[in-house]
């Protein structure tokens, strides 16, 4: 008998219509308030769910009553409590050793370095770890907490001045720092199972810390065609030959590919990759990375990976939080514009928070990489020359539209 356990983060998780074969045997337990719960086992919204211990309780004890035949979690601050929830009921999945080398930065390149090329990376339980670190390597360097995501946390300092700064900060516990490593870095974004393998490359628009100092970013996606492409997925291949995978699981790595022409770890985790990523997966490939990834982890059947390259690939650009009262343009007059959407939850002023954080963003098209990015960047230049400022805003609330004019 079915009975699957779900700890949930996504505020739009659609199980019921991810897994509806076995929607009646899901108990789910979500940090965030879910529609279309009423045909599953059982549901409870939990507050700080991703924090609690709560559902890992709840879960054990349901499991005296019947057993788990699954324990799933799409969120990566659950991989390593749903890993040990399994090894201890006996549940297939996912391993806490594994799950840990994914979640765990020092772990993760320790695992790593056996089969490809890390930065010089340290683990840090005081200042003279930093101190001795920089005097070895020289700046810039990074520091960042070991089991953090989205950019949170992460302080690259480039002299003295900024590591007298950082010291200013409350020290943590659970920090590492790396040599700061040059060059553009790539993402892979895969699936791999049994009989199924989907791999898709993509470039950052921009580092991913440069939202944190007011820049724009996005994801650049590479023609599966490109000689490049091809590199990557074998990066990728070799990088998951020095860890313990599970049968079923998704894969979001980041590459840098240095000025001398050598591919870079960055980082590897065992889920699916966040901000528009899943979005432009699904409007090049038809792929629904999260769909794909938790049915292959319960046994339910996917569609084939597709066989054929795409007509056309896919770039975002997200415009950060400007730090002060502005609103979001129209929607940019460009054909090429697949999707553009306000975030209508942000609050005026508001900074950049991490990687995700956004004012509002566009999803454009292109024959590849090149067509792709030129188009981006058309698409961000309109944006920022059309921001809504305060004064435009007060006479659009007069019956005045804002005059927006197009470059």
């Amino acid at each position: 008998m079915t009975k699957i356990a779900v700890i949930n983060y996504g505020p739009k998780s659609d199980y019921a219509a991810m897994l509806p074969e076995v929607a009646d045997a899901l108990h789910v337990y979500s940090h965030h308030e879910l529609a279309g719960t009423e045909g599953f086992a059982h549901y409870e919204y939990v507050p700080d769910c991703e924090f609690v211990p709560y559902p890992e309780l709840m879960i054990r004890r349901s499991a005296e009553d019947a057993p788990f035949t699954h324990v799933i979690t799409d969120n990566e601050y659950d991989l390593e409590r749903t890993a040990r929830i399994r090894r201890d009921l006996g549940i297939p999945g996912q391993s806490p050793a594994s799950a840990l080398s994914f979640r765990d930065k020092e772990v993760m390149k320790r695992v790593a370095e056996k089969t490809v090329p890390v930065a010089r990376y340290a683990r840090l339980e005081t200042v003279t770890g930093l101190t001795d670190f920089v005097a070895e390597t020289g700046y810039p360097v990074v520091v960042k907490p070991v089991k953090q995501g989205g950019s949170r946390d992460i302080v690259t300092l480039h002299g003295d001045d900024e590591l007298v700064e950082f010291t200013r900060r409350h020290w943590r516990d659970d920090l590492m720092v790396e040599q700061f490593v040059d060059g553009p870095m790539y993402h892979v974004d895969a699936v791999i199972a049994p009989g199924y393998r989907f791999v898709a490359s993509s470039r950052y628009l921009r580092s991913c810390l440069g939202v944190l100092a007011g820049e724009n970013n996005g994801s650049l996606q590479l023609h599966p065609e490109e000689k490049f492409a091809a590199r990557l997925e074998e990066f990728l291949d070799q990088v998951l030959d020095a860890f313990e995978t599970p049968e079923a699981s998704a894969y979001h790595l980041e590459v840098f590919h240095t000025p001398d022409d050598r591919l870079v770890l960055c980082e590897i985790a065992s889920r699916v990759g966040g901000n528009r990523i899943p979005q432009l997966t699904r409007a090049t490939y038809g792929v629904d990375l999260h769909r794909t990834w938790l049915r292959q982890s319960v046994g339910l059947p996917v569609p084939p990976a597709p066989a054929e390259a795409p007509e056309s690939v896919r770039g975002s650009v997200s415009v950060v939080p400007q730090g002060r009262p502005v609103g979001a343009p129209p929607r940019p007059p460009f054909e090429w514009i697949d999707h553009y959407e306000v975030n209508a939850a942000l609050a005026p002023g508001a900074k950049p928070a991490n990687s995700t954080s956004h004012l509002c963003f566009a999803i454009v098209r292109g024959a590849d990489l090149a067509e792709v990015e030129q188009r981006v960047l058309e698409t961000e230049a309109w944006l920022m020359a059309n921001l809504v400022e305060p004064a435009d805003a007060e006479a659009a609330t007069d019956g005045t539209a804002p005059e927006v004019t197009t470059p």
